[in-house]
């Protein structure tokens, strides 16, 4: 199985857990959670590294959000 097969299961088995015990997943977390994995995936190594890029494209919604002060913690 290739790396990006293999991200898919383990985002898929959250998934999974999430139906299980949705109680244990909260939205936010889950998709922190799932952010995280792509991007230690893409080779960012905090969601600090990722942030910081996006801040740096004015095109990006983070970016957006972040000018706009509808950026929410």
């Amino acid at each position: 199985m290739n790396k990006d097969l293999e991200l898919l299961d383990r985002m898929e088995e959250i998934r999974q857990k999430a139906v299980e015990n949705p109680a244990n997943y909260p939205v936010d977390y889950t998709i922190r959670l799932l952010s995280a994995m792509v991007a230690e995936q893409a080779g960012y190594k905090s969601r600090t590294d990722w942030t910081e890029q996006l801040k740096k494209y004015p095109e990006s919604n983070y970016a957006t959000r972040l000018a706009e002060n509808r950026f929410h913690v």
